[in-house]
């Protein structure tokens, strides 16, 4: 009882707001209707045949757009775990339209192991795990990033694929051969990231490569010309 009292007189003193438009909600985590509406997504994305041949379907849970696009960023270049309270409520629409437990393993697309230890997290499984742990799925860390790739963020289509040539690898002693394989992800634009992953899978002999990332700004447009390099 005095846990709730004390959680009344928080909400009374540091109200909560909506992660997009700053409107006022019931409490932390929330999102108001009309920005929840707008952010999700919930579904099987185009992308070209290219990348079928090797990962299909890939689903998206929402837009990487406004609210949703500043939580991914708050999350991974400031550290901020207190946005994973409203990443949290996302996936409970994703339960409602898909069923993922016909897969073996879940797999997180990894960081290089330098940016790992500078960021002291991969925030691909602080965004899925408690989703995972949820459902009793067989999360599997089993992919490396042994190639310190420059971030995708701001790389022509071309270039992203050149950037992530060969820069997978299957840890050793894993055996992924007729394994139904879902890989995780934070943000999908080109799907570069996502094939290359599942073509090291594949070639290991994995029966499918599926996908599910928490964003996709797939309808935006790529840069004309390349930024400064930020490596990954």
């Amino acid at each position: 009882m005095l846990n709730n009292i004390y959680q009344v007189i928080m909400q009374f003193l540091f109200p909560s707001h909506c992660p997009s438009c700053n409107a006022y909600v019931e409490q932390k985590g929330m999102w108001c209707s009309s920005c929840l509406e707008e952010i999700i997504r919930n579904e099987n994305l185009a992308y070209d045949e290219d990348i079928r041949q090797y990962i299909s379907p890939i689903i998206a849970i929402g837009k990487y757009d406004k609210g949703l696009k500043n939580l991914i960023h708050e999350l991974k270049y400031q550290n901020k775990f207190a946005t994973l309270a409203y990443l949290k409520p996302l996936f409970s629409y994703l339960d409602e339209d898909w069923d993922f437990s016909t897969y073996d393993m879940i797999i997180p697309v990894p960081l290089h192991k330098n940016k790992l230890k500078k960021r002291g997290f991969n925030q691909v499984e602080k965004i899925f795990k408690p989703w995972i742990d949820k459902h009793h799925f067989n999360y599997c860390d089993i992919l490396e990033r042994t190639k310190q790739t420059k971030s995708q963020y701001q790389l022509l289509r071309h270039e992203r694929q050149e950037n992530l040539a060969n820069a997978f690898t299957l840890k050793d002693y894993v055996d992924v051969k007729n394994r139904k394989c879902l890989l995780i992800d934070d943000i999908f634009t080109t799907g570069s990231t996502l094939k290359n992953c599942a073509m090291v899978l594949k070639n290991h002999g994995a029966k499918t490569v599926s996908g599910l990332v928490l964003a996709s700004q797939a309808n935006i447009n790529l840069p004309t010309k390349p930024s400064k390099e930020v490596f990954f």
